[in-house]
């Protein structure tokens, strides 16, 4: 605030100043010297709190104001006074930081220096004895509003007319408005003060209709910044009704709120356009949330959340347990991704769904959770449709193996019977040698149409006919080792077992176990018959690191000779014509995959010789 002076003040520079102002300057230093080099950090700590004025400016404030005639009249009289040895207390007068008029009391006392001369030194103080009450009041007044001054909150005061009686120094910077303003037109930017029922009042100035304090928004053409204003109810000293405004400048939080609205926005555009029907799911299996998907699907038109989930999803499922049990709230619980598959009839028509749960972080516990609902109808018929056209394709394959295996043996019978019918036809007989032999050879060729016929019964018979149970994979090596034993002794043919003590079992078919171990047995016996040298089995079991059944077969003979992936095809055989029908390898290969194990065979000696078949196989669960 501008200060008040009452009268012009005389020129006068730092060392023209009258002995009566220096000599006080002197007596208010805290070290006695020179002008140049007076200590006034007391007087300016003084004057600054008790004048209000700026600590920068207060040695000039002081000059200037002990300069006043009245001052420097009265300064002038008690110097004199003290010369002649009478030191008394006297008063000076100053103008504050808010032009008021402020008495300050100067009590000069005589000090005694170590080297035994005299000095005078003073101390100042506030001579509020003689302040009217009404003054007082005044100051107390001004001072609040220096407190008001200062608050990064914005306060204001608005007659019912709708100017501006008070604005903060925050409020005028930021919205450009001073006292005697109409704040109605720059909140409305409308001129119509009268107030009346076509032109109501409007937030934040409905505080006069209605007695009650109020919370308004505000947004500044002239500056584009966001407000939020309270409107209260004040009384002023004078009695009159006045709009207390106190508001804050809510910008960064209003431009916060709008970009995560367009955010929000973009995140409901997206999740409602998505196949997927989403939904969030609390501990009590009410729905929070949902998208648009969700909504259609189950008919949930009000949005108004939470909402009990549909009967579909609370239903039991074939083995007693709820759906939502079994994703839900095992996701809520451990805090883990689960899912499920049910199916369900809908307007006579029925759906395959697949549920999966993920778990919402709201804070160290879950409290609720993200479903994710796929209609997997479609995809579970093109599935089937898949497996069916692999089966027809994995039959014609084995048709066509068929046809081709048995077409040997039919030809040969075509060729034996017309030769006998030529010979009947030549010499009216046969001779009995003749008709034996051919008929010998006939009935061979049955045989082997018969052999042919019963493979594939076994291999169609033992796929998923009979349950699958834990299985002891060293017994079925036992087992075959037993049965062949007699084959290995007359072959010259060494077995080196290295079977794992407590092996856990598998699920398999015991049957099927022990003859998978023969047929690969039998496969490495055939390929030794023509090995020179030492003739040797290997026979690994084990179980891996990651749970599964290592069973692993290994021969020293010559080897797969780089026909390693068409071993487990049906009637494919490295033998002689005759010999075999290459349907060992591919029931073992169907027993396998059946049981979710996996075969490989590979030749791992030297210059590809010799044949190494693994097998792995889950382990079984635990009885």
């Amino acid at each position: 605030m501008t200060q008040l002076l009452p009268t012009a003040t005389p020129s006068y520079s730092s060392t023209q100043l009258p002995e009566a102002v220096s000599c006080l300057l002197r007596q208010l230093s805290d070290s006695c010297s020179s002008d140049q080099s007076l200590d006034l950090d007391y007087v300016r700590s003084f004057l600054s709190s008790s004048l209000g004025w700026e600590r920068k400016d207060v040695l000039q404030n002081l000059k200037i104001q002990l300069l006043q005639p009245e001052n420097l009249s009265t300064l002038s009289h008690h110097i004199q006074l003290q010369v002649a040895g009478k030191v008394n207390s006297f008063p000076l007068f100053f103008y504050d930081s808010y032009g008021q008029k402020v008495t300050i009391l100067v009590h000069p006392r005589p000090l005694r220096l170590p080297d035994g001369s005299k000095v005078i030194s003073s101390t100042l103080s506030l001579g509020s004895d003689i302040y009217p009450t009404q003054k007082q009041s005044d100051r107390q007044r001004l001072n609040l509003l220096a407190i008001l001054d200062k608050l990064p909150e914005f306060v204001a005061l608005v007659t019912p007319q709708f100017t501006l009686r008070y604005i903060n120094k925050p409020f005028s910077e930021q919205v450009q408005l001073k006292i005697g303003d109409s704040c109605y037109h720059a909140f409305t930017g409308n001129t119509d003060y009268s107030g009346t029922p076509t032109h109501p009042y409007l937030p934040p100035f409905d505080v006069f209709e209605t007695g009650s304090p109020s919370f308004s928004a505000w947004k500044s053409p002239r500056s584009g910044r966001s407000y939020r204003f309270l409107s209260y109810p004040f009384t002023d000293t004078d009695g009159e009704q006045l709009i207390l405004l106190m508001g804050l400048d809510i910008t960064q939080l209003t431009r916060f709120q709008e970009k995560l609205a367009i955010t929000e926005r973009q995140y409901h555009l997206i999740t409602n356009n998505l196949s997927l029907a989403i939904a969030v799911i609390d501990g009590q299996q009410n729905i929070t949330a949902a998208n648009s998907q969700f909504r259609n699907w189950f008919k949930l038109h009000d949005e108004s959340y939470p909402v009990s989930c549909p009967s579909i999803l609370t239903k039991l499922d074939e083995d007693g347990e709820c759906l939502l049990d079994k994703t839900t709230n095992l996701t809520i619980k451990d805090g883990q991704e689960h899912e499920c598959e049910f199916s369900t009839s809908r307007d006579g028509t029925e759906y395959t769904f697949r549920i999966t749960a993920c778990p919402l972080h709201r804070t160290k516990l879950f409290s609720s959770a993200i479903i994710l609902l796929e209609d997997i109808t479609e995809k579970k018929k093109v599935a089937q449709r898949t497996q069916q056209l692999r089966k027809l394709e994995a039959m014609s394959t084995l048709a066509a193996g068929i046809a081709h295996e048995i077409n040997q043996p039919l030809s040969a019978l075509r060729l034996y019977a017309s030769g006998l019918d030529l010979m009947v036809e030549k010499h009216d007989t046969v001779p009995t040698e003749i008709l034996q032999e051919r008929l010998g050879w006939i009935l061979r060729e049955t045989a082997t149409i018969e052999d042919i016929i019963r493979h594939m019964r076994s291999l169609v018979r033992h796929q998923g006919s009979f349950p699958l149970q834990q299985s002891d994979v060293n017994h079925a090596v036992m087992q075959t080792l037993t049965l062949l034993q007699s084959k290995l002794d007359t072959q010259s043919i060494t077995v080196q077992e290295q079977l794992q003590d407590n092996l856990p079992y598998v699920l398999a078919l015991p049957i099927q176990l022990e003859q998978t171990v023969i047929n690969i047995v039998m496969n490495a016996v055939h390929a030794l018959e023509n090995t020179e040298g030492e003739r040797r089995i290997s026979i690994t079991t084990r179980e891996t690191d990651d749970g599964y059944i290592l069973l692993s077969i290994r021969d020293n003979g010559p080897g797969l000779k780089g026909l390693g992936d068409k071993i487990f095809d049906p009637f494919f055989t490295t033998k002689e014509s005759g010999k075999n029908m290459g349907l060992g390898l591919a029931l073992v290969h169907t027993f396998v995959t059946s049981w979710e194990g996996t075969i490989t065979a590979e030749s791992p000696l030297a210059d590809n010789k010799g044949t190494l078949i693994k097998i792995l196989l889950p382990k079984a669960p635990s009885a």
